[in-house]
């Protein structure tokens, strides 16, 4: 099984090496993937410079994989953008309109490549995925287990 996971997972996942480590080992022994959204990818690598945060998206392993933002994906946010102008959800306000646009394109990335499942803890992904019904369940980690787990919870961000 294919999950996707947001910028606040990653950096979450790497700032604790207990957490980093047992949960890259459940990973290894149960069958789910975490799916890496290019655009989650850039904003991890801008939190810092950060040498392991690099290390460890370019590390090839069973349990990664990145997910570009192609043309099927361009067509999904097009359509997201547009029934979220639609619905009145998004204001002329540019500064608004760029922070959702990522959040949109993380979106879009799960549903082109027909992931139904998205590990966040973002309110506005959870937001946007609610109000247009979206085919997607969202796990917040900081609330409901991970593969059993009951990781970051009660842990500052």
């Amino acid at each position: 099984m294919m999950v996707m996971v947001d910028n606040n997972f990653l950096i979450r996942l790497v700032d604790d090496n207990e957490t980093y480590r047992i949960f890259i080992q459940s990973l290894e022994r149960s069958e789910v993937s975490l799916g890496l959204p290019t655009p989650v990818i850039a904003e991890f690598l801008v939190r810092d410079d950060n040498y392991d945060r690099a290390t460890f998206l370019s590390k090839v392993n069973s349990f990664t994989q990145i997910f570009d933002f192609d043309m099927k994906s361009a067509l999904v946010s097009a359509g997201i953008f547009r029934n979220l102008l639609d619905v009145g959800y998004i204001k002329e306000n540019n500064r608004e309109r760029q922070t959702i646009k990522v959040d949109i394109q993380i979106i879009a990335i799960t549903m082109a490549n027909e992931v139904s499942k998205l590990y966040t803890a973002d309110k506005g992904i959870t937001e946007i995925i609610d109000k247009l019904e979206l085919p997607i369940e969202v796990i917040n980690f900081e609330q409901d287990e991970l593969l059993g787990m009951t990781l970051f919870q009660n842990s500052p961000l």
